[in-house]
């Protein structure tokens, strides 16, 4: 496994590639290296060693093939969906058969992109995962945002309902109750 980084982004985003061939893993690194987006990249040579990595880390975008020993792509990305679920994957095979495909999207994969990988055509498909990772972090910081003022406007009428109970005549009270 190794760590690479590369970019201008002040955000980090971290990748592991999962592929049994050397000079696969080289190449997606040299082609992450060349975007304007900083990545910690972590490669993986087969399924079962990226689990083991995977067991006590985390990335935000998983790059696998999908033929390799041990644990296949499309197990390992069944198996880092459970761990991870706002994990992003894209799966690249030399196999262009519509099940692989077909099974892959049933696993959430965000891309699926056939061998010899385009150069432009992966680096696209990696900032489309970026834009699905960002618009996600924006909706849940929203979402915290909105439960934080709701819990406090919650507060606010709880405090004013006390308070009005206290100033209110025990008829009034007593016709409530």
């Amino acid at each position: 496994m190794r760590i690479n980084c590369a970019g201008e982004s002040g955000i980090v985003y971290r990748i592991l590639i999962v592929d049994d061939e050397k000079i696969e893993r080289t190449g997606l690194r040299l082609l992450l290296g060349k975007m304007d987006q900083k990545f910690e990249i972590t490669e993986a040579v087969n399924g079962k060693e990226a689990l083991e990595w995977l067991s006590c880390n985390r990335a935000d975008i998983l790059v696998t093939d999908i033929r390799m020993p041990f644990v296949d792509g499309l197990e390992l990305v069944e198996q880092a969906a459970r761990l991870y679920p706002d994990m992003k994957a894209m799966v690249f095979s030399g196999y262009g058969e519509f099940e692989y495909a077909r099974r892959a999207m049933r696993f959430g994969v965000e891309e699926y992109i056939l061998k010899p990988v385009n150069p432009t055509e992966f680096q696209n498909a990696i900032k489309k995962i970026i834009r699905v990772l960002e618009e996600s972090k924006q909706e849940k910081s929203r979402r915290q945002t909105e439960g934080s003022l709701f819990k406090e406007y919650m507060r606010f009428l709880t405090g004013r309902t006390r308070q009005s109970l206290k100033n209110a005549q025990p008829e009034f009270i007593r016709w409530i109750f």
